[in-house]
């Protein structure tokens, strides 16, 4: 592994670890058949009108819930092109993060959080701002670009997004046993 590359699975290693402790629960309700039940949001932007209409918590926690969503996978989509070229294209970058996004939602699913559409839509639109602003960066300054792609190179995140939630599952496996 190169030195780069190794920066860059530490640093993404780091930021999954706070998206798996900000986005709640693990798997750990599978491995002891615990199952609370789910709430679904499926209908796309529905989620959105209601906090946008919620009286209870007007302004800010409309913003929070909105600009949290878009600014939880932000980074994702700003760190993986600077480190891996791979990632240099828009649908590669937005793909993986739409599907960790899911991943998310999947695991809510299960452990018997709330699932939204709306948050698989604000956490992928979240990763192209990243994304977009990591091209702008790459524009600015090119010495920052990756040099030279290797045929797994996205096998780094996916890897660092597994190692993340076989960690958090097993520390919840063994802290509330």
């Amino acid at each position: 592994m190169r030195r780069r590359d190794l920066c860059g699975v530490l640093l993404l290693l780091a930021y999954l670890l706070g998206v798996g402790l900000v986005t709640g629960p693990s798997l750990y309700q599978l491995l002891v058949w615990h199952f609370p039940t789910p709430r679904f949001e499926l209908i796309p932007f529905a989620d959105i009108l209601r906090v946008l209409k919620d009286t209870t918590s007007p302004g800010l926690g409309a913003f929070m819930n909105i600009a949290g969503n878009l600014a939880l996978l932000a980074p994702l989509g700003f760190l993986l092109p600077l480190f891996w070229r791979y990632f240099n294209r828009a649908g590669r970058t937005i793909l993986f993060a739409a599907g960790l996004s899911l991943s998310i939602e999947l695991i809510q699913l299960v452990a018997g959080g709330v699932t939204s559409v709306d948050d698989l839509i604000l956490n992928t639109a979240g990763a192209a701002i990243g994304f977009a602003v990591a091209k702008l960066l790459l524009r600015a300054c090119p010495r920052l670009a990756p040099r030279r792609e290797s045929r797994a190179e996205w096998a780094y995140p996916f890897a660092c997004w597994v190692a993340v939630i076989a960690f958090y599952t097993v520390a919840d496996w063994i802290f509330l046993r």
